[in-house]
């Protein structure tokens, strides 16, 4: 693992980095490694010690719970700029899900020790830190009422969650984007079986609102689904 010298270039809206001046970015920059992961690779899995967190530096990783019976549901997918592990490395307690690269991936580490000794030193990084998991609890709170919906609004909430996290700067004017994502990944997403995302991606797509081809989500109409996501019918 090696260093890095800036993390300036890795902000997004609602990271835990956002809200951090850059003296603050400079003392993270130095005090993390970069690691590689390989596609498929696992990060960490639920029960593991939490004794670092980590900034995503480039590629795509799922957070995953499984039940019982071993379904999975993918909790979130996370991005370039996105932190994770906050809890985990401020209790020291164990992990509560399973964290697997989407795609190749390089990381930030952070240790426990080092997250410490800022939120001693540092009331910017505190402040910082407690808006972060402050949004991850609204975050998971919007998540689990979604699950409430019909399969149909459920999958064009999930869409749009995914559009606010996979796009640094969202415009208003925006009309269309796009996604990277396969079906059964989206499917757990959603909280949904792989048929029936199928069912209601056909659906949008006769609409004219999406269609899903080579991995890629292309929505034409992002109006739309938010209308559809809102209604009651």
């Amino acid at each position: 693992m090696s260093a890095i010298s800036d993390l300036s270039g890795f902000v997004r809206p609602g990271s835990l980095l956002k809200d951090l001046p850059e003296d603050s970015l400079a003392s993270l920059s130095e005090s993390g490694l970069k690691q590689q992961l390989t596609k498929g690779k696992t990060l960490f899995q639920k029960g593991d010690a939490g004794d670092y967190l980590a900034v995503i530096l480039s590629g795509k990783l799922k957070v995953s719970a499984y039940s019982i019976s071993g379904n999975e549901t993918v909790l979130n997918i996370l991005q370039p700029g996105d932190v994770l592990g906050e809890i985990a490395a401020i209790d020291g307690g164990e992990r509560t899900a399973d964290v697997v690269a989407l795609e190749a991936c390089e990381i930030l580490v952070i240790r426990r020790a080092d997250i410490l000794r800022k939120l001693e030193t540092d009331s910017e990084f505190a402040l910082a830190l407690s808006k972060a998991l402050c949004k991850k609890l609204r975050d998971a709170s919007d998540s689990l009422e979604s699950t409430t919906l019909d399969i149909a609004r459920r999958v064009a909430a999930a869409l749009l969650r995914l559009r606010e996290q996979d796009d640094d700067d969202l415009d208003a004017e925006e009309t269309t984007f796009e996604i990277k994502i396969d079906q059964t990944t989206l499917a757990r997403y959603a909280g949904l079986t792989r048929s029936n995302l199928n069912r209601v991606l056909k659906r949008f797509e006769r609409a004219g609102a999406s269609r899903h081809e080579k991995g890629v989500l292309k929505i034409f109409d992002i109006e739309w689904l938010e209308d559809f996501a809102l209604s009651e019918d």
